[in-house]
């Protein structure tokens, strides 16, 4: 017993309350910094998938429609304009003659995303004809 007669029992002290809650807030605070920076990468990756899932749909329709009528300029325009008035995303495909040899004849079409902040990608195929 000391002189006074108190026991020390075995709690905390405030100091000691104090430090705990400041170590677990500091924590709290770095995780909640990695939350919204996580759901910009979700979302852009969800634009990722949209955008790549269309761009492979439209190439392939083109590549599809035949490379004769690709070259003749008669490739269905609805694949050319993509409907843009509901759409988040702007989209643009171009047809491009390359040169090259006499017998070979290339073209490169290329479908464009354009996002709402300014990004945009590029997605790009050939057809030649023999």
């Amino acid at each position: 017993m000391n002189p006074r007669g108190l026991t020390r029992g075995g709690g905390f002290t405030l100091l000691e309350v104090l430090i705990a809650l400041g170590i677990l807030a500091i924590g709290i605070i770095g995780v909640m910094q990695l939350f919204p920076m996580s759901l910009i990468n979700a979302r852009r990756a969800a634009e990722r998938t949209i955008t790549s899932q269309t761009a492979h749909s439209v190439l392939g329709q083109i590549r599809a429609s035949s490379a004769e009528a690709l070259f003749r300029g008669q490739i269905p325009l609805d694949l050319i304009r993509l409907d843009n008035a509901n759409s988040i995303y702007k989209f643009s495909t171009t047809v491009e003659k390359l040169s090259g040899a006499a017998e070979v004849y290339l073209q490169r079409v290329t479908f464009t995303v354009s996002f709402s902040d300014g990004r945009s990608e590029n997605f790009t195929t050939f057809v030649t004809r023999r």
